[in-house]
């Protein structure tokens, strides 16, 4: 089994299947954003959601088992390397009596005192190192693929919900070994700018937001699209959607009721029931369009129900199926992300210790190991070797025109 994990048919075959299954998933028409519901033969495969599919993760098992296959052991061998003891492919530099191969080792880095002389040796830790970060990499993001939830919220300002209750979050994307249910999480909306502009950057969304598990203390920040609020392992950003919303005085004198208006451009709408169980819809018009730089100008309400259509402005009231309620305030709600991303840090490290190992790489890395009195030494390097071994034997050709020269 190891040696069919090490084996170069086996690396291959496992990355075809990956770039493969990628290139395919990636343009699967229900992964794009907006795209319809994948059909029923795709949930089936495991192809709805193709990325934390069996298949998907199966692949990058075996990819890891390789790579994991192919570092074993490679520990114990750059150590023996370093010792002198195991020096793979090594060249052999034989010696003349009129010259010596300690002072052209020494001149060409190589230090160190008795039979065995090293150089950059740092350097020989490069691949093992890279393929440790490799090891990393992939394994965060097994983790982050099978453990990963996400999902949208929208909260206008004033407002609180539990992410965990029926229909708070929306579009969510999770892991195949996910928790079912989104966290339990109470979040409000404290304040809400979104018009926000920053020189130098595309117009953005600013909020104030709080947020608390239950039974536990709350914390709040000032978060947009970079910078989120971080509440144990989940984590809340500010969405570019935003649209506006009605704050509505019921009839029985309760808690005002947010009512979240969707549509594009310049309309936008939503339909309930009241207290009684009658539909109601609210349109709202604007001037201009709600993404207008300038300004939505002039907003125009209305409420339609079964007794007819009519224009409400804020302070103004209406009717109810139990009663009369009225418009209170006309603001903006915004949309929210939250995600629960076991396996960042992981990935974060992986790509650390690859960029070292390829840094390590880059060092000339080598080890001599010299022998008896008149005997050839074994040159290990990472790379160079033909180069040296050509100096060497310009060296012998013309022992007089270096430094070198015995006596």
């Amino acid at each position: 089994m190891v040696r069919l994990l090490r084996s170069p048919a086996f690396a291959r075959a496992t990355l075809v299947y990956l770039a493969s299954y990628a290139a395919i998933g990636a343009w699967l028409p229900w992964t794009r954003p907006g795209g319809s519901p994948a059909p029923g033969w795709a949930r089936a495969a495991w192809l709805d959601a193709p990325f934390s599919s069996p298949l998907f993760l199966a692949g990058c098992a075996a990819l890891f088992a390789s790579t994991f296959a192919c570092t074993w052991g490679r520990a114990a061998r750059i150590r023996a390397t370093w010792r002198g003891d195991l020096l793979p492919g090594a060249i052999e530099l034989a010696p003349r009596p009129a010259v010596q191969l300690e002072p052209f080792l020494r001149q060409n880095g190589f230090r160190g005192a008795g039979p065995v002389r090293r150089r950059f040796v740092a350097g020989l830790w490069g691949g093992w190192l890279l393929h440790v970060g490799l090891l990393v990499l992939m394994a965060g993001v097994l983790v982050q693929q099978a453990l990963h939830d996400g999902a949208n919220f929208e909260l206008a300002p004033g407002e609180k919900l539990r992410l965990d209750e029926p229909g708070a979050a929306f579009q969510r994307a999770q892991g195949v070994l996910a928790p079912n249910a989104p966290p339990p999480l109470e979040v409000a909306l404290d304040r809400f700018d979104p018009h926000l502009h920053q020189d130098g950057y595309a117009p953005d969304r600013l909020s104030r937001i709080s947020a608390r598990r239950e039974g536990a203390s709350g914390s709040s920040a000032v978060i947009d699209r970079a910078q989120g609020l971080k509440v144990g392992d989940v984590t809340i950003h500010q969405a570019l959607p935003t649209g506006l919303a009605l704050l509505i005085a019921l009839p029985d004198g309760g808690a005002p009721r947010l009512i979240h208006l969707h549509g594009r451009d310049r309309t936008v709408e939503a339909t309930i029931r009241d207290p009684g169980g009658r539909p109601m819809r609210f349109i709202a018009t604007a001037e201009r369009s709600l993404g207008d730089p300038s300004g939505t100008g002039a907003l125009r309400v209305e409420v339609e129900s079964a007794g007819g259509s009519r224009q409400v402005n804020p302070g103004e009231s209406f009717a109810m199926s139990s009663g009369q309620a009225k418009l209170l305030e006309l603001t903006w709600w915004g949309g929210f992300t939250y995600s629960r991303s076991p396996g960042m840090p992981a990935v974060l490290a992986g790509f650390g210790l690859i960029l070292l190992g390829c840094v390590l790489l880059l060092l000339p890395a080598g080890v001599a190991r010299l022998a008896g009195e008149g005997e050839p030494a074994r040159v290990f390097l990472l790379r160079g070797a033909d180069a040296l071994r050509a100096d060497w034997e310009r060296l012998l050709d013309d022992p007089a025109g270096t430094s070198t020269r015995k006596g």
